[in-house]
């Protein structure tokens, strides 16, 4: 059952959209005559879709959350299957893609053990992958296990929650959360009509006011920028006019900032113009106070008036091929522009999430603003002194300042995952996402996938990204494995 595998004991570690993508790509492919999929929580319970409330939208449309590379209608099949009656354009709940992943991995287990492949769930969490003497890896367990691998998928999504300097010292204290997440246990601590600081202001900011607020409590949303995400209709991955791929590859990337934001901004500006006539200007709002800025965006949303979001997803792209092969830190500081050019563009929340933060902001059990936190102090109630001046009281804390990526690092006899001695190895990843281990002349057969991959690929945070890294991975192995192959063929016809 091995012929045209290459003998080939697939490791995967993770169990998120990137890993079920990679498990669903190697059995389409028929590349491995084993696939091991290594994650604690099981299938599609990773921080990004495991949350249950239907107030927590996917923050892009369902076009670009299929798993399917060749079929990005394949979550909305989904959708219908179950009675969803989705449009490409919707933003669904996010507990839909949990449930979705561990469909299509059900699905494609079942066809797995058909075509003779066998397949594994190992609830397990993986410590890290060493190089075996006899050739191969072995993925080290964190009970105590170990599985034997000739490739192995690094599929790891988000690590920890980024706290706030003032919040560190506090980890741990009562009514204060690292993060919202799981929502439930958020809501079960608090009292009644509770006030809530939520630090931070982008789309976990988002997540924790709709919540807080549908629970009856009073939600006050500051952050250092105290801007809220733009709003938008969909995201759109058929981009309606030409990418000005010339303007993005003439961009000096070692010109001043102020010089390459501005060079960013005309090329956007150029092809959001192109979509219907309409000048940028008429389509973004300039800054004001926070949930002013919200509500102006979310009439230009309904009115149909948001070109910008018809372009983002195809200047994503762009901008990834124009900037893989450079230099990390060249790298790095292009996407600092981009993200103060566009940040809030290509992290928009769905109108009908914004929507409801305006109800509850009318209902005045929501407010926003630009602050940062200087020193927190516990005693009856949450006393926060702010670095702007002045002093306030909060029954609880949440923070939404985002996550860390997943805590990794490389040594020379193989990589590290959560080993604080190993954190500060940085994973020299190729073009084509395999791991170059320290020392090493050749790479070895570990990719990055997904946000596993940022260290060598500049912009990947969509589902379909990571689903195309997958797909490009396995059809390359599937490729090397049929060229393989035919010339074993050719040479046993020559004797």
């Amino acid at each position: 059952m091995t012929e045209g595998r290459g003998g080939r004991r697939l490791a995967i570690v993770g169990g998120g959209a990137s890993g079920v993508a990679a498990f669903v790509a190697a059995v389409r492919y028929g590349v491995a005559q084993s696939i091991d999929i290594v994650d604690p929580r099981g299938i599609g319970r990773g921080t990004a879709f495991a949350a249950r409330r239907a107030a927590l939208l996917c923050n892009t449309s369902v076009e670009t959350m299929s798993i399917v590379d060749d079929n990005p209608d394949d979550f909305l099949a989904y959708l219908h299957s179950i009675g969803v009656p989705a449009t490409r354009d919707a933003f669904v709940p996010r507990a839909h893609v949990s449930s979705y992943l561990t469909s299509r991995y059900e699905q494609f287990a079942a066809l797995a053990r058909a075509a003779g492949i066998e397949t594994r769930l190992v609830r397990a969490a993986a410590s890290g992958i060493d190089k075996a003497a006899r050739g191969g890896y072995v993925v080290s367990l964190d009970n105590g296990t170990a599985l034997d691998a000739t490739d192995v998928l690094v599929c790891t999504g988000h690590g920890g929650p980024y706290l706030p300097d003032a919040v560190k010292p506090h980890v741990g204290a009562p009514l204060l959360f690292e993060s919202l997440y799981p929502e439930d246990r958020v809501l079960a601590a608090l009292e009644p009509a509770s006030r809530v600081l939520v630090l931070g202001s982008r789309l976990s900011a988002v997540d924790s006011a709709l919540l807080l607020c549908a629970a009856g409590h009073i939600v006050e949303i500051v952050s250092p920028s105290g801007r809220l995400p733009a709003v938008r209709t969909a995201t759109t991955r058929a981009c309606p006019v030409a990418v000005d791929t010339k303007g993005l590859a003439q961009i000096d990337l070692d010109s001043d900032g102020s010089s390459l934001s501005w060079r960013l901004l005309r090329i956007v500006a150029r092809s959001a113009r192109a979509v219907h006539g309409r000048a940028l200007s008429a389509q973004v709002v300039r800054a004001c106070a926070p949930i002013e800025r919200m509500r102006r965006e979310a009439e230009l949303a309904r009115r149909g008036m948001t070109d910008w979001q018809d372009i983002l997803v195809a200047y994503m792209d762009a901008a990834q091929r124009r900037l893989r092969g450079e230099r990390l830190e060249r790298q790095r500081r292009a996407l600092a522009e981009c993200a103060r050019v566009v940040g809030r563009y290509l992290f928009a929340c769905p109108l009908q999430s914004a929507e409801k933060l305006l109800e509850y902001a009318q209902a005045q059990r929501l407010t926003a603003k630009a602050g940062s936190p200087a020193q927190l102090h516990f005693g009856a109630r949450w006393s926060v002194r702010w670095k702007e001046g002045g002093q306030d009281a909060y029954d609880a804390i949440v923070c939404a300042t985002g996550f860390h990526k997943a805590s990794s690092g490389a040594m020379a006899e193989g990589l590290r995952f959560d080993d604080p001695a190993a954190a500060d190895t940085t994973i020299h990843v190729g073009p084509d996402l395999r791991v170059v281990l320290p020392g090493a002349a050749r790479p070895e057969r570990i990719w990055l996938l997904g946000l596993a991959s940022q260290a060598g690929t500049p912009i990947v945070n969509a589902v379909y990204q990571s689903v195309r890294q997958a797909f490009e991975v396995c059809r390359a192995w599937h490729e090397g494995d049929a060229l393989h192959q035919s010339q074993g063929f050719v040479a046993e016809e020559a004797q």
